[in-house]
């Protein structure tokens, strides 16, 4: 199976996000035991460096975060024709729309987020951390 990872499943294991956490460990460690095959967005990694930079003033946890991500994941480039798909996307949101660009481009089976509602015009099936630990 191939899945590409929303940036938000990353960040609430990264920075411990109580409420989210626990589910999004969970479906990596399934995905990852079943062999799955785990994709994130190469433009998504330094969305990751700023996020975890900015909320803990930790430039070496930022670092580590990048370099997490380079084991567990295979990086889905982000090519001009998907930066241009993406502004005629049905998603609002431009980084999202790009990140589901990717995700047609790489023909996965899902796109995990925990924000179904940035995603609900996506060419892609949806799922979250919780739903995956179901299947």
């Amino acid at each position: 199976m191939k899945i590409l990872v929303d940036t938000n499943v990353v960040l609430d294991i990264i920075l411990n996000r109580p409420d989210f956490v626990q589910d999004s460990q969970l479906a990596l460690e399934k995905a990852m035991s079943n062999g799955d095959r785990l994709y994130f967005s190469s433009s998504a990694a330094t969305d990751v460096y700023y996020v975890v930079r900015k909320e803990t003033g930790d430039r070496e946890k930022a670092i580590e975060a990048i370099q997490d991500l380079c084991v567990l994941f295979t990086f889905a480039d982000v090519s001009g024709e998907c930066i241009s798909d993406a502004l005629f996307s049905k998603i609002d949101d431009f980084e999202d729309a790009v990140v589901d660009t990717v995700a047609s481009n790489l023909k996965v089976d899902y796109l995990m987020t925990r924000n179904l509602n940035d995603f609900k015009n996506s060419k892609n099936q949806i799922i979250t951390p919780s739903e995956y630990l179901y299947i």
